[in-house]
């Protein structure tokens, strides 16, 4: 009873607050408390204060495109299902990965019409939130999937991560065909695309016993680590047509001063996962800490560019 009287008595002064102060003054206190929030943060993560007007380092400039970026064309790029005619236009319906059905809301029927092994994701998020793979459906509780995506479209994944052309996707679930690869998910191998340099970070095993390693272009394993959490592949012999899968990431990041461009490698056939404008959300460490800047000079920011940042 006595936490009941608190809350309402919150609500009121709340209520009181907005009637009194303009709104204009609740605008501008909750903007301060945003920016002290995110610049604790940032020097949390990296070690050092945050210059977001002049970026220098990789980190820096990922937080400037998420406060300076063109967010509608951010969000085109970040929807995982409209970002499909972008990739077929560049590089052809070959690499896509086949689309099974999409859905405003994910219902048992349209469980029941989808094939025995599939891929269910919603085009706004990332995480295991946000992603069921199906290997057996029989095996499976359609009710509890269904809820779990039901609760995924709620989320606004752009207020949650600090990253707002993620809240500017009109959500769905997309369905598509799962790719046998000889375990539950294949390798991701993300390139991080600076114009012609271009650094490769393979994912392995990411829902279960998630590690982590860098390589360049001749696939020669890298002395740094990007976020310190994930342990190094301890194996990771150069997918067959690297080559091929180097050409693609090229060509989809023509476009951009920077873009990590995600692609699969299943069985010899090049597939794209999706296009990544703000990798980890700026909050990845780097071991050593000085390839943040060596990272952040590769990248020259093309602030003129109105397909990528505000005028």
């Amino acid at each position: 009873m006595f936490k009941i009287g608190k809350l309402l008595d919150s609500m009121r002064i709340k209520k009181i607050v907005s009637q009194i102060v303009p709104e204009s003054i609740v605008t501008l206190i909750k903007r301060c408390k945003y920016r002290i929030n995110r610049d604790r943060d940032f020097y949390k993560n990296h070690g050092y204060p945050l210059n977001i007007k002049d970026p220098k380092s990789f980190s820096e400039k990922l937080y400037y495109r998420k406060y300076y970026g063109n967010f509608d064309n951010m969000a085109l790029f970040a929807d995982k299902y409209k970002v499909r005619d972008y990739v077929e236009k560049k590089i052809g319906s070959k690499y896509l990965i086949p689309l099974l059905g999409s859905y405003k809301e994910f219902t048992q029927e349209d469980w029941h019409a989808l094939p025995d092994k599939f891929v269910l994701k919603t085009n706004h998020g990332s995480g295991p939130r946000h992603i069921h793979i199906v290997t057996n459906k029989e095996s499976e509780n359609v009710s509890d999937i269904v809820k779990k995506f039901r609760k995924a479209l709620k989320e606004s994944f752009g207020i949650i991560k600090q990253e707002p052309f993620y809240a500017r996707i009109d959500r769905k679930v997309i369905a598509e065909k799962y790719l046998e690869s000889g375990g539950k998910t294949p390798n991701d191998y993300k390139f991080h695309c600076f114009g012609e340099k271009i650094f490769i970070q393979v994912d392995s095993d990411r829902y279960e016993n998630h590690k982590r390693s860098i390589f360049d272009t001749g696939w020669n394993r890298l002395p740094f680590r990007l976020d310190s959490t994930f342990p190094e592949i301890d194996e990771c012999p150069p997918p067959s047509n690297l080559k091929e899968m180097i050409e693609v990431a090229n060509k989809l990041s023509s476009d951009f001063d920077y873009v990590r461009v995600d692609l699969y490698n299943v069985d010899g056939k090049v597939y794209f996962g999706e296009l990544t404008l703000t990798h980890g959300n700026g909050t990845e460490d780097f071991k050593p800490s000085h390839i943040d800047m060596e990272w952040g000079s590769y990248w020259q920011l093309d602030k003129k560019n109105e397909l990528l940042y505000k005028s």
